[in-house]
């Protein structure tokens, strides 16, 4: 009998005293934290996975120590398999296999084509697509094992259109999209629920950071955009979640971007045009 998506967001997700254990990857900054408060405040116990043990200890010191009994950190790098294949191994040998997989480690580092090094390029897919593909291919099996869990996967709503600078951001986003939506499908028989999530610009420092890097073209034209807080993010992507949805794009602005993809990419690539074209006659480019 095929396993609906409605089942899967159903099916209880664990049996323990607490409500269960939660990976997030990417989890000491900006949406991630966001994302374990929400699970440490549902009773989960979660692990954070990430490569700097001094912005968790700094985040941690804010807690209660009640939810601080049930956040645990693992110091490991989701572009090297090995270093987060023992991360993950210890955690999940003490506390099972994970109701929850988020894998919020990413990186965006915008910039003109002709001005971006390889390295940025190979930096951002690795990290944000290869990143999330390792965390997938450790943790899937020990999900489908129990016949249970959720997968989030954090892509970008830079996936869902032409975005001038982001040459090197956007393509290993889109290829989050498409690995959520295959691993949807392959998924939810084992009573795997898979979300692809697709945030717009958000209230997080890494966000500080791609702004000041962003080419003229690129900060004029997404300059006044709304700057979504990372706590409502984070509560549009687990209700989401929650819900078995395919895709969730928080913001009232992403939503529509995300339901009229084709007509809104198309003004959206028509803006951008007559904004290159007009730097190109002030040699501001």
């Amino acid at each position: 009998m095929a396993i609906t998506d409605a089942a899967v967001a159903r099916r209880p997700m664990s049996t323990c005293a607490s409500a269960g254990f939660a990976i997030v990857t990417g989890g000491s900054s900006g949406i991630g934290w966001a994302i374990c408060l929400h699970l440490l405040t549902s009773g989960y116990r979660v692990l954070i996975i990430a490569r700097s043990r001094g912005t968790f200890e700094r985040r941690r010191r804010s807690l209660s120590a009640e939810l601080c009994e049930r956040l645990e950190f693992r110091a490991a790098d989701v572009r090297v398999p090995a270093s987060l294949e023992a991360a993950l191994a210890s955690a999940i040998s003490l506390y099972g296999p994970p109701d929850w997989v988020i894998t919020c480690a990413g990186v965006a580092q915008p910039g003109r084509f002709l001005d971006l090094p390889i390295e940025s390029h190979e930096v951002q897919w690795t990290t944000n697509y290869l990143g999330t593909m390792n965390t997938v291919r450790l943790c899937a099996p020990e999900m489908v094992s129990a016949g249970r869990g959720r997968l989030v996967l954090i892509s970008s709503a830079a996936a869902l259109g032409t975005f001038y600078g982001y040459s090197a951001y956007s393509p290993s986003k889109f290829a989050v999209r498409a690995l959520g939506d295959i691993l949807r499908l392959e998924l939810r028989p084992h009573g795997i629920s898979v979300t692809t999530a697709f945030p717009p610009d958000t209230d997080t420092p890494q966000f500080d950071e791609e702004k000041r890097q962003r080419p003229p073209v690129a900060a004029e034209f997404l300059h006044g955009n709304a700057i979504l807080s990372a706590d409502r993010a984070a509560r549009e992507i687990i209700a989401a979640a929650e819900r078995g949805q395919r895709h969730v794009a928080p913001g009232r602005g992403t939503k529509l971007f995300h339901q009229m993809p084709r007509i809104l990419d198309a003004v959206f690539r028509w803006q951008q045009g007559r904004l290159v074209a007009k730097m190109y006659r002030r040699s501001a480019i």
